[in-house]
């Protein structure tokens, strides 16, 4: 993003992008509200496939009496685990942005467009293979600056303890 955001409004753009973008306007306001819904939704994603592992560990009598109640206290307690992961490691921001360049940009760039050509290579045609690799190249790009980015910001972190 802050690639993007240097194209666009060169030396002058700010840390956060939506600072950048100009006031008043109508896009701008959007963008500044899916911009906050973002991590809600997202934490609601990730967090509910492991609320309903750990729903299935409960016992049936449990389940019988309550199901409402149990789901709110499991995933209130995951909410409070969480928060406190977050506040008990210094440098919590720069852990989250090494598995999100890590993982996310290699799960939802990289490996689709491996698999892709793995199973399709026969049938496409060149140029489209082209534009494949290029994203495939990108993707990598993208991961490799952004691991080496937060890598180096919690070493950094961890010269300041």
């Amino acid at each position: 993003m802050a690639v993007v955001g240097f194209l666009m409004f060169g030396e002058s753009v700010k840390s956060q992008i939506t600072l950048s973008l100009p006031k008043g306007e109508i896009c701008t306001q959007i963008a500044i509200v899916a911009t906050l819904i973002n991590p809600f939704a997202k934490y609601a994603l990730t967090l509910t496939p492991v609320a309903a592992a750990l729903e299935e560990f409960l016992p049936r009598q449990w389940k019988t009496w309550n199901v409402a109640i149990c789901q709110i206290m499991i995933r209130s307690l995951l909410v409070a685990s969480t928060v406190g992961v977050a506040t008990a490691i210094p440098f919590f921001a720069f852990l989250i942005a090494f598995v999100g360049s890590f993982l996310s940009s290699t799960v939802a760039i990289t490996i689709p467009c491996i698999c892709y050509l793995k199973l399709f290579s026969e049938q496409i045609c060149v140029w489209e293979k082209g534009l494949i690799l290029f994203f495939l190249a990108f993707g990598l790009i993208i991961s490799i600056a952004g691991t080496y980015t937060s890598v180096c910001q919690i070493a950094k972190s961890l010269e300041l303890m």
